[in-house]
């Protein structure tokens, strides 16, 4: 099953060509229906439920043998302990993913082609229990966010890649890193609709920011 659900997201087939900019943004409400998009991978385990099963059935145990090999991403790595464990975010042909150890690439999810890459500068004070690891990012609205090993949040551009707002959570000399996949939602209160990005930090510690032009 599991086999089945990896190779489903990688082997993504579309009558027409790719684009960044014509995806339809990822709400709240598509990740808590993500079961309707089977074709889709809007959230870290697939949905709110954390299930991490798709319904896609094109893969089978019988055709599993036939499967061909279509392209390639060659992540970069920089040693010192680097590791690849990210689970991608696929939305309309477009795979967000991240490369060790702050790197986030949009590809497409057809062909493989890169439409942007964001650099992460890793601050030297980082301090890493088990690895320098990204388990991969979060997608709200028209914004790919990302925790990173030397305690930041990081909001991108989901169309272009670039930086909307990069902000400190801890000191990364006192040991905090954020290596998990950050998860978004929105709520409704009295003013209107909010948007929160939630992850953690190395230590234990949670955090949970709410954000508009920048995090609060």
């Amino acid at each position: 099953m599991m086999m089945k659900r990896a190779c489903s997201l990688i082997l993504i087939v579309a009558a027409a060509a790719v684009s960044v900019g014509a995806q339809q943004p990822i709400t709240s409400n598509r990740i808590q229906n993500a079961e309707k998009e089977p074709q889709n991978w809007l959230t870290y385990s697939g949905s709110y439920k954390s299930q991490r099963y798709s319904t896609l059935d094109q893969i089978t145990p019988a055709n599993v043998k036939d499967l061909n090999l279509q392209w390639v991403f060659q992540v970069r790595t920089l040693g010192g302990g680097d590791k690849f464990e990210a689970s991608p975010i696929v939305n309309d042909g477009v795979m967000y993913t991240v490369s060790p150890p702050n790197d986030v690439v949009a590809l497409d999810a057809v062909t493989g082609r890169q439409f942007w890459r964001y650099n992460h500068n890793v601050a030297p004070a980082a301090r890493v229990c088990c690895g320098r690891v990204n388990r991969g990012v979060a997608v709200l609205g028209n914004r790919v966010f990302m925790g990173t090993i030397d305690g930041r949040v990081v909001a991108l551009n989901a169309q272009t890649g670039a930086v909307e707002w990069n902000v400190a959570i801890d000191r990364p000399e006192a040991g905090y890193s954020i290596t998990v996949a950050p998860l978004t939602t929105t709520v409704l209160n009295a003013v209107g609709e909010k948007e929160y990005v939630a992850t953690f930090l190395g230590l234990g510690a949670s955090l949970v920011g709410s954000f508009g032009d920048g995090l609060i």
